[in-house]
């Protein structure tokens, strides 16, 4: 049960090593992400396809109680899956997470273990029940996230360690492990990421501002702020290579390939400022932020 690509990574590598007898995706248009890529893998390997919704059409569940299945695998399902369809499988239906459990249940992990300022995250093959990744952990995988990685590096290297870490814990799995429970240390949820949550605020600590934009890098929801009127989103930016004190927001001066902008409080005494690098209008073509300013004084809110 996958969606995406993270999910025909995962069946192009667990196919060779185990009998897939079914695919189950969400149609192609599914909350209008529209990504076909495990309909496509499924086709490509000849194995038979089910797309449903949330998993909970009658039609399904049949199928799946005909195929008694050792293992219902989850990859980047994007929907509870039901508790009928967990109770199908004789091993046990499986998920892989892309964090760390207990830390970072929920959605977003790679892109809010970004912006937290984390230095490692990594991949954890867990037990499904009826909350969303709380069952018992039977295999973990760690991964350093370096402190100008960008979302979409951390994202590059956990698709390179999917396939292993599932494979081992499928092995785990097959040989009776019946994995460790989550204890209540350390335990934390997250929500989906919409536009809302990626505005900038100006008045943050520039390490905070800096690491929400490499956080929501492509192809993700992109850090924003407003200028002239226009959402204006960030597409890439670094730290400066000095403090820019000032009003938050504040337009200040072209540094290297970029443009300088105040963020943070002066009395604070901490670095400020950041320096953006990629912008792009609304929903025009991305430009270098040097090209998009016409001069260097104004606000951005």
């Amino acid at each position: 049960m996958g969606y995406g690509e993270l999910g025909a990574n995962m069946l192009r590598g667990v196919a060779p090593h185990h009998d897939v007898v079914l695919v189950v995706t969400h149609p192609a248009g599914f909350t209008g992400l529209r990504e076909s890529d495990v309909e496509r893998s499924a086709a490509e390997l000849g194995i038979p396809v089910e797309f449903s919704r949330s998993a909970r059409e009658p039609h399904l569940h049949a199928r799946l109680h005909t195929l008694r299945p050792q293992v219902v695998l989850s990859t980047n399902w994007r929907t509870r899956i039901p508790s009928d369809v967990l109770r199908v499988p004789t091993l046990g239906a499986v998920n892989v997470h892309d964090a760390l459990l207990p830390e970072y249940a929920g959605f977003g992990a790679v892109n809010w273990a970004v912006r937290n300022g984390e230095d490692a995250t990594g991949l954890t093959v867990h037990y499904m029940d009826e909350e969303l990744d709380t069952g018992p952990i039977i295999h973990r995988s760690v991964v350093k996230i370096g402190p100008h990685d960008t979302a979409t590096d951390v994202l590059a290297t956990l698709l390179e360690e999917y396939v292993p870490v599932t494979l081992q814990a499928l092995d785990l799995v097959q040989e009776g492990n019946r994995g460790e429970r989550q204890t209540g240390d350390g335990r934390s949820f997250y929500h989906r990421i919409g536009v809302a949550d990626t505005r900038i605020d100006w008045a943050a600590t520039s390490a905070t501002v800096y690491n929400l934009i490499r956080g929501q890098s492509d192809p993700f929801v992109n850090a924003w702020t407003t200028h002239d009127g226009h959402r204006l989103w960030v597409k890439s930016a670094v730290l400066p290579q000095r403090s820019y004190g000032g009003t938050p927001g504040r337009i200040v001066r072209a540094e290297g390939d970029g443009v300088a902008v105040v963020t943070g409080r002066s009395c604070t005494g901490e670095p400020q400022g950041v320096v953006i690098r990629d912008v792009a209008v609304d929903d025009r073509e991305p430009v270098r932020a040097l090209d998009y300013f016409e001069k260097f004084d104004g606000y951005l809110v």
